[in-house]
């Protein structure tokens, strides 16, 4: 018997070179998965590629923002004014702290000996946003700023309330997490997210998002 019908292919030389047999087209599916896959994942930007599969869709109900180093899962969101929202904030890291910052409008600066700082957004997407803590788990600080804040967990010295604390902003230990619900605001449009710690290197390192608040 010949190699080629050995293979399962058509014993007609032409034939083999065009048809492939069973066992090549799996091992060859598997093959282009499998690097497709690497590429993907060996990409600083998982979150966008997980978009793009994804494809955009209004987030609604329970939904989680995981922080990572030094990138957000997801980075790209769609609210729609109205919405009911519990978002479960959870921080990824084994090592490092992480923040959540919600705001538009550019950058509030702070001077320093080599270049001004950005250390948050101009405006505040949670200034008069009414937000119940359902759940505070190795929370570092919880700046409170102008949001209306109710809790359903014990206060704790992570709850910063004293004017000039800065936006409101969550920010996580290693392996902490905090559980926000609130109804989206009647403020659509483009607003961003990002982390702000260690002088806004986590920023810069690409720890932000996107999100796209569609009117009622």
């Amino acid at each position: 018997m010949s190699d080629q019908k050995q293979d399962g292919q058509n014993a007609n030389p032409a034939a083999g070179e065009t048809n492939w047999s069973r066992r090549q087209f799996l091992i060859g599916s598997v093959g282009v998965l499998v690097g497709a896959t690497a590429a993907l994942f060996e990409s600083s930007n998982i979150s966008k590629a997980a978009s793009l599969i994804v494809g955009t869709q209004v987030d609604s109900g329970a939904t989680s923002v995981y922080q990572n180093d030094y990138y957000y899962i997801p980075d790209q969101m769609t609210w729609r004014v109205g919405t009911p929202m519990i978002v479960n904030l959870q921080n990824m890291s084994p090592v490092h702290f992480h923040e959540w910052m919600i705001g538009r409008g550019g950058f509030n600066t702070a001077p320093n000996v080599y270049t001004d700082l950005d250390v948050q957004f101009n405006e505040d997407f949670w200034d008069g946003v009414h937000v119940t803590i359902l759940e505070a788990n190795g929370v570092d600080n919880l700046a409170v700023n102008k949001a209306i804040v109710k809790l359903d967990v014990p206060k704790g010295p992570w709850l910063v309330t004293q004017p000039g604390s800065g936006n409101f902003s969550p920010t996580m230990r290693p392996g902490g997490n905090i559980k926000l619900q609130f109804t989206v605001p009647n403020k659509p449009g483009i607003w961003q997210y990002g982390c702000f710690v260690q002088g806004f290197v986590h920023y810069l390192d690409g720890m932000k998002g996107t999100i796209n608040i569609l009117p009622a």
